[in-house]
């Protein structure tokens, strides 16, 4: 009868919201394997599982947050569509012992929505200048409240609620 020979391995997991630029950074180390080759195994089915195969954890994660962006446009009337072309990509590296990996968001504005904006006022000097696409005009002020009717900008959570899934299905 052949003997199952089970030795447990350590895994050091740990993901991180960056916040500039908007984004996360994501490590996971085999500090001990019964040999290296086993090691080395291991982190190929983890690079995969995250990064590699069609469909993976990091995909979705990314996935999950353009859909809460677009989402969270529908609900309150945001045109949000240049989300999804403000990301930067997957940057995945490894080394003999861990795999890292990075994405992000660039630009203020994926911040902006993550995190809200408090209603506050934009003071030009001496004015402001902008184009108001609704009524095909340029604008000049010497000041914009910003979000006086609506209470400001609400957080939309996109990229933090979807790392916290991505925590939830790397614990799995």
């Amino acid at each position: 009868m052949p003997q199952n020979y089970e030795t447990p391995v350590t895994l050091e997991f740990s993901l991180e919201l960056q916040t500039d630029p908007l984004g996360a950074v994501l490590d996971v180390r085999v500090p001990d394997a019964p040999s290296d080759g086993a090691r080395q195994a291991l982190l190929d089915s983890i690079e995969e599982t995250l990064v590699g195969a069609r469909g993976n954890l990091v995909f979705q994660a990314v996935r999950q947050a353009h859909d809460a962006v677009a989402s969270y446009a529908s609900r309150h009337d945001y045109d949000l569509g240049f989300f999804p072309d403000t990301f930067t990509g997957v940057d995945a590296t490894r080394d003999r012992t861990s795999v890292h990996v990075e994405w992000s968001w660039e630009g203020d504005l994926p911040m902006f929505y993550e995190y809200g904006v408090s209603p506050h006022t934009i003071e030009g000097d001496p004015l402001l200048h902008f184009y108001y696409e609704q009524i095909d005009q340029w604008v000049r002020t010497e000041s914009v409240e910003w979000g006086s009717e609506t209470g400001g900008i609400p957080e939309s959570r996109a990229v933090r609620d979807s790392l916290n899934w991505l925590r939830r299905e790397v614990g799995q």
